[in-house]
């Protein structure tokens, strides 16, 4: 009966742990979310201290964003063979390491990047272990709550990432954002305390499969950049040698059998091509509004505070919205919100700050809203027991998308061609190549909706 009433404290104390835990995860994920969030907003006086392009600049930014997509993956097989307590705590350190190199060389841009890179690693430990602690941990009635609060948490990032981004760079200097991270590290001791120290087991990371896609969106990238066609052979080539590694190697992060369904691909491609817009807009956005507007970091994080917190609103209710109208109106509402946004900001692009507010409000929102339907459709394609890797899959590509949709805006801000307006109704240069890039990216978008249609839209019953 001792044993019975000893083991039974012990089960109590665990749970008591497992309790307190839940919190300071979320507190982690959300530090990190702001974070990145908060870094994504300083690229104008980032390229302003060190005389660099919009192209040169973009890469603190699209690099990270690789990484943080890979990384999900890393972490998220490394958690069946090591505990979720060491792995919370290396992320932490890679947290600190990378941002404490960023501040003392931030005199040099490519060390700047490197150390970027190295925060970014640890930052992509948070969200994908939040997720899997609460799933494994947590009693199933409880971990749809915890669940929904990941949720919140990332809308309420966007709104404290970009006040933090705009106010630190505006009254501190950018490089002060540097110092902010390493109060994870104060979150340490309490993951060392309350998360249980879990017994490992053999499992297989594939490596070379990751390795893989990093040399393929890389190369992607370059190519995006520079237009040299070297770059593409080697997307071509690597894309080719990834295919004939998953075909033959049953443990590939990626199965042949994703490849072989043809709605799940389909889909993939148009959520590439959709989401690689997403980040676009929002990396030209403090450029548009600090050359046109004269606007400092400050009020333009200020300005987007609305569009995040519709978003946030929309986000919450798009999955119940998606239930009764069905995925297809969804996605098709969205992609049109998308486009409309887009429009009004490369027709008014002089006209008033008024504009932008409504446009990135709408374009949040519509983004917010597609996201919900976009997935349920690709995890519809698959088996139930597949759904997590699908899941995997779908983030990953969005992920890269982003990171290359960043790459081609930037190169274009570049581009001398953008700066002679396409319709002919805009002297200026400066104004002519904003609203140029805002309907290039809606003509990406209207491509998206057309490809959408024509893939996967047609065929679908709701």
């Amino acid at each position: 009966m001792a044993t019975i009433s000893a083991n039974a404290t012990i089960a109590e104390a665990k749970e008591d742990n497992v309790k307190k835990a839940v919190p300071i995860i979320l507190l982690l994920f959300l530090l990190c979310l702001v974070i990145d969030n908060s870094f994504k907003i300083i690229s104008v006086d980032m390229a302003k201290d060190f005389h660099i392009s919009a192209t040169a600049v973009s890469w603190q930014a699209t690099l990270a964003g690789l990484v943080i997509g890979i990384g999900a993956v890393v972490y998220a097989t490394l958690a069946d063979s090591i505990s979720l307590r060491k792995l919370f705590s290396v992320g932490i350190i890679l947290i600190c390491a990378g941002s404490v190199l960023g501040y003392i060389f931030q005199q040099s841009f490519l060390l700047v990047v490197v150390s970027r890179i190295i925060q970014t690693a640890g930052l992509a430990s948070a969200e994908t272990l939040y997720v899997i602690f609460v799933t494994k941990h947590l009693p199933a009635n409880e971990q749809k709550k915890f669940l929904g609060l990941s949720t919140s948490s990332f809308a309420l990032s966007q709104i404290i990432g970009a006040l933090t981004g705009g106010y630190v760079s505006t009254y501190f200097h950018w490089t002060s954002l540097f110092l902010v991270p390493l109060v994870t590290l104060l979150i340490l001791p309490f993951i060392l305390k309350y998360l249980p120290k879990e017994e490992g087991k053999d499992t297989h990371v594939d490596v070379l499969g990751l390795f893989l896609v990093g040399v393929i969106s890389a190369a992607l990238l370059l190519y995006i950049t520079d237009f040299n066609w070297i770059y593409l052979l080697v997307v071509i080539v690597t894309f080719a040698l990834f295919l004939a590694y998953t075909s033959k190697n049953s443990k590939a992060f990626i199965g042949i059998s994703f490849f072989k369904n043809k709605q799940f691909l389909s889909l993939l491609g148009v959520a590439f091509v959709i989401y690689s817009v997403q980040l676009a807009y929002i990396f030209l956005f403090p450029f548009l509004l600090e050359k046109i507007y004269g606007f400092k970091l400050d009020t333009i994080s200020l300005i987007l505070i609305p569009a995040y917190v519709l978003a946030a609103t929309v986000g919450v209710l798009s999955g119940k919205i998606a239930r009764v109208m069905g995925s297809r109106q969804c996605i098709t509402i969205a992609m049109a919100g998308i486009i409309v946004s887009l429009l009004l900001g490369g027709f008014f692009v002089k006209t008033s700050v008024v504009i932008f507010v409504v446009s990135m409000i709408l374009f949040s929102s519509s983004f917010a809203f597609m996201y919900a339907p976009m997935l349920d459709s690709c995890i519809s394609t698959i088996a139930k027991e597949n759904s997590g890797t699908a899941i995997g899959i779908f983030n990953l590509i969005l992920n890269v998308a982003a990171s290359i949709g960043i790459a081609y805006t930037a190169a274009m801000m570049d581009h001398s061609a953008m700066r002679t307006h396409l319709l002919g109704y805009i002297s200026n240069p400066v104004a002519s190549m904003y609203s140029n890039v805002l309907f290039v990216l809606a003509l990406i978008t209207i491509f998206s909706l057309i490809l959408y249609w024509g893939l996967v839209g047609r065929k679908a019953t709701r």
